[in-house]
């Protein structure tokens, strides 16, 4: 395996690692809590990176876990590649998994990062002990016809997803503002939120991760991001009702950011998947609660 090792944006002593893939292509890592505990493949939010799994590292740490947090194409040190559908992008995590040596792991998703981590789940069932999903963006188009969306809702997935130009150019805009005005983005942030997401928000610490963990996911481009938002809005191509993963799933009954309900039917349709409803809780309660999740883990991996 080819690593190079380089210092992320939080910590001087936090170090990320550089694997290539067989045919070239980089993806990049970041590993938190204990160097030695049960593996974790940790895929993040949409914009993000690697680096918003840092608040879990102590946690992580003291729970013997080994968080292994994944750039996907196209964020921070991972090379963009066009993945024509979300089963592909599965390869990727197994390719990563093999070349670490993991044999027995749990996959945690978060967000924008759902999709993808069921997507390794179903291709790697016999590996996956646990499938942690947190606020996952569900199958919108596989339940369309079942589920209702907000207006804000149908703009993002339906109007918006769909085209490629005017998606580039949302996320551009963003990375622009991040990097001339973070202040100003991430009051933007949190206008769009509930409450009680304003205050997780208002933590100096979680600031610090989310700014961090968008800038240096958009730093390089906005490729990741537009494919992201190009898969949730095609069908999934997913066997969901044969993934027999053991699985849990964590929804804020009050999140703006993505549709509950789809996140809801996702859960009805895994057939081991516990539906653990975050009543009044936003999008990003999580990370004031990593200790909650990461306790789910530690029992999965550790059992």
């Amino acid at each position: 395996m080819d690593t190079s090792i380089t210092a992320n944006d939080i910590g001087a002593e936090r170090l990320s690692r550089i694997h290539r893939l067989a045919d070239g292509r980089r993806i990049g890592y970041a590993e938190y809590g204990h160097p030695a505990g049960a593996p974790v493949l940790a895929l993040h939010s949409t914009p993000g990176s690697r680096l918003m799994f840092s608040l879990s590292d102590e946690l992580a740490r003291e729970r013997r876990l080994r968080m292994i947090a994944v750039d996907r194409p196209g964020y921070g040190l991972s090379d963009y590649c066009r993945y024509e559908s979300l089963r592909q992008s599965a390869d990727d995590i197994a390719a990563l998994a093999e070349a670490l040596g993991l044999r027995r792991f749990a996959i945690f998703g978060v967000s924008g990062g759902g999709p993808y981590a069921v997507a390794a789940a179903a291709a790697m069932p016999a590996k996956v002990l646990l499938l942690a999903l947190v606020a996952p963006v569900g199958p919108i188009r596989d339940c369309a016809a079942q589920v209702s969306l907000r207006n804000t809702h149908k703009l993002i997935f339906q109007r918006l997803a769909p085209s490629p130009a005017a998606t580039r150019a949302f996320f551009w805009s963003l990375k622009q503002v991040l990097r001339i005005a973070p202040g100003l983005a991430y009051r933007g942030l949190k206008l769009r939120v509930t409450p009680s997401d304003r205050r997780v928000l208002d933590d100096a610490e979680v600031r610090a991760s989310l700014l961090a963990a968008i800038g240096g996911g958009l730093r390089h481009g906005v490729d990741g991001a537009v494919q992201d938002l190009r898969i949730f809005s095609e069908p999934w191509g997913l066997p969901l009702t044969s993934i027999d993963v053991p699985a849990v799933l964590w929804q804020g009954s009050d999140d703006t950011i993505v549709p509950a309900a789809a996140s809801y039917w996702l859960a009805e349709k895994l057939p081991n998947c516990r539906l653990d409803v975050m009543h009044g809780a936003g999008h990003y309660w999580v990370f004031d609660q990593f200790g909650l999740v990461l306790d789910a883990v530690a029992a999965a991996l550790h059992g």
